[in-house]
């Protein structure tokens, strides 16, 4: 879900320059998205009906500018695979969070609940990723030379 609702509110001068890719520390290749998440994504416009799981490899983590981890177990994976990518990891709650226990344990994945619980976590996400945004959009600037 995250990628895909990443993918629905990075503003349109940042979609050309921002690759939005997802990968799961214990996903196996081609599982499609489940079906709640479908859901709860397409009640709110975003279509993950073509989305396709991947497993985080360590090129990947090196790759990338900056890798949001939904929960302590994910940073705690990604850093066995890249421990060269600490610097770009961060939890997804971590960025404008207040500090305390509910940013440091992250988002639970939803798998195996009900749909009230997919929407839910919907909702967490998009608010923990608007918060990166302003981030997000610093960093292409200054990759641009803008800043």
């Amino acid at each position: 879900m995250a990628e895909g609702i990443l993918r629905a509110i990075l503003p349109p001068d940042l979609t050309d320059q921002v690759v939005v890719l997802s990968a799961g520390t214990a996903a196996y290749d081609g599982m499609p998205a489940t079906a709640y998440a479908v859901q709860a994504t397409a009640e709110r416009g975003i279509d993950l009906t073509g989305h396709r799981s991947q497993e985080l490899t360590a090129s990947m983590a090196r790759e990338a500018d900056l890798i949001l981890g939904m929960d302590p177990g994910h940073i705690a994976r990604l850093l066995e695979l890249a421990p060269d990518a600490a610097e770009r990891t961060h939890l997804i709650t971590a960025q404008g969070a207040e500090a305390g226990r509910a940013a440091a344990q992250g988002i639970a994945d939803p798998m195996g609940g009900a749909l009230d619980e997919y929407d839910d976590t919907f909702n967490k996400i998009r608010s923990h990723l608007l918060r990166w945004l302003p981030l997000i959009r610093d960093a292409v600037e200054r990759s641009e030379g803008v800043r």
